[in-house]
Parts: structure tokens; C-alpha cells; sequence
């Protein structure tokens, strides 16, 4: 019996990781970047982030210069100890950090942050538009 578990999907994946390391989750020094799905409505964007096993604590959305940034960081204390030890580890432990630009037409005052059952969703307010439709005329001189 395998006390390690073995699938198909992650073998696949890891080959990717190998073969074609610029395009992995993990950057870096131990930086993960979390899987993100980014929607348009009408009057916000929505930026929706997995990062199961993070405390809201350990999580900062900042906002610099039309940057938006998600930051967070996730520790397990899963020490060895004489009676058990860790034979095989896949969760992720360390920093988690995505950044976005954003357009001209966001006010990073507005801008606000959900975090329920390990997603965090990012709500960025589009300003009202100031163009008019209409042609305005420019006279030379």
C-alpha cells in the first residue's frame, strides 16, 4: 500500500512545471500566485481570489499608483515529531501575492474587499465617465 498519493492530473502538471517553468504558479523565492477570475460589470471590476488555508489576518489588498495588490501568507505549524513525521507535502506554505494594473478611471478610496470561506473578492468602483457624446468643435486659429 502507497502512503503517497499519485494522480494522473498532478503528474501532468508537474511535467509542465519542468518543462516549462516560466509559466508555474510559484515564482521566485516561495511566492505563489493564486488562481484569480477578473470580471467587468457595468459600474466595478471584480477581482475574485482562491487563497484557501489564509487567515484574514494575513491578508493586504493595497492600491499604488494604479497597481492593485493582493498579499497574504499561509504557515503550518506541522512539525515532526517522534511519533509521526511527514512523508509527503503538497499544501502550500509561505507568501501569496497577485498584482493587477488597473485603468485611469478607478478611485483607489473606493475600492473595498470581501474575504469568506478562503475567497477574497476585490471590488473596484469605475468612476462616472466624463465624456460627453456629443462632437465638440475646435476652432483653428
Amino acid at each position: 500500500m502507497s502512503l503517497i498519493p499519485r494522480d494522473s492530473w498532478s503528474d501532468f502538471h508537474r511535467f509542465f512545471d519542468h518543462a516549462f517553468p516560466s509559466i508555474r504558479s510559484v515564482s521566485g523565492a516561495g511566492v505563489f500566485s493564486p488562481k484569480v477570475d477578473v470580471l467587468e460589470k457595468d459600474t466595478a471590476f471584480e477581482i475574485i481570489a482562491d487563497l484557501p488555508g489564509v487567515e484574514k489576518k494575513n491578508i493586504s489588498v493595497t492600491c499604488h499608483d494604479n497597481t492593485l495588490t493582493i498579499e497574504a501568507s499561509t504557515i503550518r505549524s506541522e512539525e515532526a515529531t517522534d511519533e509521526n513525521k511527514i512523508i509527503h507535502k503538497e499544501r502550500f506554505e509561505g507568501k501569496i501575492m497577485r498584482s493587477f494594473n488597473l485603468s485611469e478611471n478607478i478611485d483607489p478610496k473606493d475600492i473595498y474587499a470581501e474575504f469568506e470561506d478562503g475567497v477574497l473578492v476585490v471590488v473596484v468602483p469605475k468612476l462616472e465617465s466624463t465624456r460627453s457624446g456629443e462632437a465638440h468643435h475646435v476652432e483653428i486659429s
